[in-house]
């Protein structure tokens, strides 16, 4: 066995200099917790290179366990499909409650929270985001140990909890910490178990069936914002949150149900040191990627938490201003199912390349000159088709450039990045909004926005250009 096959049996996405493995001296690092390969393969290395791979062997603090078999995509099947309904299920109680924001953004500067600036209640919205996209880092990790199964049954008890515990909450305090990290924690559990799950199941079609599934977090979108509004004037805050409850809870049993896993969980839990999370960072491809989805993450959430009030401040009916969560939600759906058919065909890079690129163009174009009333629907549709195929399509792009037996760890890992400039995007735009009595201010914030996306587009085609070139007829 050559020195090149033996790096790839240590570890396929480590970087090792082959000159080195024979040197029975070296310190690998990232080997001691992944699977090195069967004893047979063992012992054509030890034949290869003599006594000094025992000694090496100790060096290097392998653990020799067998492999776990290779993974079959069956891209489709009962079961299959059963996994993404149930995920649809999921990504509606969890990112859908978060595409909520803007609802109670102006909920709670008009009731519970009126004598608060815009941007101490953004807060609120804000660690919903931070905390469902850092709990990815060590949730995927879960995921990859022990597979969806305790993951979803923990995320359903936290996430209606954390609801219900928010219906009696009167101030900033217990709202923040019922509905910001209680109930997002939970979201955080079932969202990314269920992304992993589903991306196990599909290879030549998992851009689809993840756009089916992110359409979820859409349908989500319109739900909650109107069931909230209309429960809010016919009855109390604390009862219309205890429907929003019962509907969750209702909708997470239909995802215990349903959603498996195709990889065999490693079983037990490994520690998750630095050192494992920078081996991925080495990945020229997968720094290019996590820096254009972070990037394209400081702007992405303003319009979901802004849009209502920035509508309302420019003259629109606070009745129909309300609705356009829900309308840039609806679009969402499309722009989640359509380009993941596409994607399949022409490449996710490709195509998320262009959602980015044109969500930035939308909100630069379209929302800083929109004044009357159909501007700022129109402005509505086309982010929400725009910006639904950006977040659609982040799974599947980190999936195609990632191991699918480390894809809880890689894609919890991607997200975890992205959730640190989201955390710095809302409050940052409520910095700039200031007092809410400026269009000059509002102006500034949709530029802000803007800019940040069309920078993560930016990013997003210089990694479509790192793995397969300029030429824009290469499928990616």
């Amino acid at each position: 066995m050559t020195s090149s096959m033996i790096t790839n049996e240590i570890h396929p996405h480590t970087d090792v200099d082959p000159a080195l493995v024979a040197n029975v001296g070296m310190q690998v690092p990232d080997t001691k917790d992944y699977v090195v390969g069967p004893p047979d393969k063992l012992s054509e290395v030890k034949s290869s290179l003599g006594s000094s791979v025992e000694a090496s062997e100790e060096t290097l603090g392998m653990q020799v366990e067998p492999s776990a078999p290779a993974i079959t995509f069956p891209d489709g099947g009962r079961q299959a499909w059963l996994c993404v309904v149930g995920a649809f299920c999921s990504q509606f109680c969890s990112f859908g409650w978060l595409n909520t924001c803007g609802v109670f953004q102006e909920y709670y500067l008009q009731h519970q929270l009126n004598g608060y600036s815009a941007t101490t209640v953004s807060w609120i919205s804000s660690l919903q985001t931070l905390i469902l996209f850092t709990g990815s880092l060590i949730v995927g990790r879960l995921f990859d140990s022990y597979g969806p199964r305790y993951l979803l049954l923990a995320g359903t008890l936290l996430e209606v909890g954390g609801i219900m515990l928010t219906s009696i909450c009167k101030t900033y305090g217990p709202i923040l910490v019922c509905q910001g990290i209680v109930a997002s924690m939970g979201a955080a559990c079932v969202f990314n178990a269920s992304v992993g799950s589903v991306s196990s199941w599909f290879k030549k079609k998992r851009a689809r069936a993840l756009g089916i599934m992110s359409s979820g977090s859409s349908l989500g979108g319109i739900v909650f914002p109107i069931l909230i509004r209309r429960l809010t004037v016919q009855t109390t805050f604390g009862w219309t949150m205890r429907a929003c409850g019962f509907l969750v809870l209702g909708l997470l049993i239909i995802t215990n149900l349903t959603v498996t896993s195709n990889v065999t969980p490693r079983g037990k839990w490994i520690p998750l040191y630095p050192r494992d999370l920078w081996v991925h960072f080495k990945d020229t491809n997968y720094v290019l990627l996590a820096t254009a989805f972070a990037l394209g993450f400081v702007g992405f959430m303003l319009p979901f938490t802004y849009i209502v009030s920035s509508a309302i401040f420019h003259g629109m009916d606070e009745n129909l201003a309300n609705y356009l969560v829900s309308f840039l939600n609806a679009a969402s759906i499309f722009g989640r199912i359509i380009p993941g058919i596409m994607a399949d065909k022409v490449g996710q890079y490709n195509m998320n390349t262009v959602g980015i690129f044109l969500a930035g163009v939308v909100t630069l174009a379209l929302w800083i000159p929109a004044q009357d009333t159909g501007s700022q629907i129109a402005f509505a549709v086309l982010y929400g088709f725009f910006s639904g195929t950006f977040v659609a399509l982040i799974p599947a792009c980190t999936a195609q450039i990632s191991n699918i037996q480390d894809i809880g760890t890689r894609v919890g890992l991607m997200f975890f990045c992205l959730s640190l400039t989201s955390l710095a995007g809302v409050p940052i735009g409520g910095a700039i909004i200031g007092d809410a009595t400026s269009e000059k201010r509002w102006n500034g914030m949709m530029a802000f926005a803007g800019s940040f996306l069309m920078v993560g587009g930016i990013f997003h085609w210089v990694a479509r250009v790192k793995l397969v070139g300029p030429s824009l007829k290469a499928v990616c």
